[in-house]
């Protein structure tokens, strides 16, 4: 059994021997020798119909504003994955972000603005060194090495333990 496709759906009004558009413009009339006739007056055995285009009208106003409640929340997110990595390495650049990041920002750029950010809520400091970027997207550019202040740290019921030695301890 052959199925035609789904048609897209165009109102078309019959009215007596009339078929009219939504606006009520004569699209074809069937004339009294019972031959179908365009708004023109030529005889025609079908009528195509475009099928009107459907635009989502977004306000400026709203769509700005969902982005930049995306962005915020990107952002927290991006924040909490960078603590992770400085919680678990000694240095980081935003290749590490970028290499376990699950959702890649609007923007690219957001990834520096994350990185300070970081910096900001004392995550991790900048160093005065840079390595040759890994991701190919970027051509081999330098991308600052970032020290973590997280490193070696461990968490113990909410409070942040340094985990040091003494020489009391190794004896």
């Amino acid at each position: 059994m052959h199925h035609a496709p789904p048609a897209q759906e165009v109102l078309l009004r019959l009215e007596g021997p009339r078929l009219l558009y939504p606006d009520g413009t004569v699209c074809a009339e069937l004339g009294d020798d019972h031959t179908w006739r365009t708004a023109d007056g030529l005889p025609t055995r079908s009528v195509t119909v475009e099928s009107p285009k459907v635009h989502a009208h977004v306000d400026p106003g709203a769509r700005s504003r969902a982005q930049r409640e995306s962005d915020r929340a990107w952002l927290e997110q991006a924040v909490e994955v960078i603590a992770a990595l400085a919680s678990s390495q000694a240095e980081l650049s935003s290749d590490d972000v970028w290499s376990v990041i699950g959702m890649p920002p609007r923007e690219p750029r957001m990834v520096g603005n994350a990185m300070a950010r970081a910096q900001r809520a004392g995550h991790i400091e900048p160093t005065d060194r840079d390595q040759q970027s890994r991701r190919t997207i970027n051509h081999g550019r330098p991308v600052r090495i970032w020290r973590s202040l997280r490193y070696g740290q461990q968490q113990l019921g909410g409070l942040q333990a340094t985990s040091t030695s003494t020489e009391e301890d190794t004896q």
